[in-house]
């Protein structure tokens, strides 16, 4: 595949789950109730992975265009978990937008 582009920002947030979550799993994934370590860990594998090609991708490509050789563009899926700093805060917004539309907050 062609350069990887991402329109995406890299967050902080992300890069330290990134850096430092498979060291926590390994030292504390015990102490977590058994019932919910699976979805604690996909859920943040998850959030690792969101707005990467690992979680899929739609290619658009001009077929059309005679003039040069247009890259294509690759727009990078979301998680969309509320567990995500990026996707959380799109689903906060919509949720208070929706349940208040017309009030305002002081």
């Amino acid at each position: 595949m062609g350069s990887q582009k991402s329109f995406k920002k890299k967050g902080t947030i992300k890069q330290i789950l990134k850096d430092h979550f498979h060291g926590f799993w390994e030292m504390h994934a015990e102490a977590l109730p058994e019932s919910v370590r699976k979805s604690i860990e996909e859920t943040v594998l998850k959030a690792i992975k969101c707005g990467s090609r690992d979680l899929g991708y739609a290619l658009y490509e001009c077929k059309g265009c005679a003039e040069g050789d247009p890259e294509p563009v690759y727009v990078c899926f979301t998680c969309k978990s509320r567990f995500c700093h990026g996707c959380g805060k799109k689903y906060t917004e919509r949720r208070l937008v929706d349940d208040h539309p017309q009030r305002n907050y002081l």
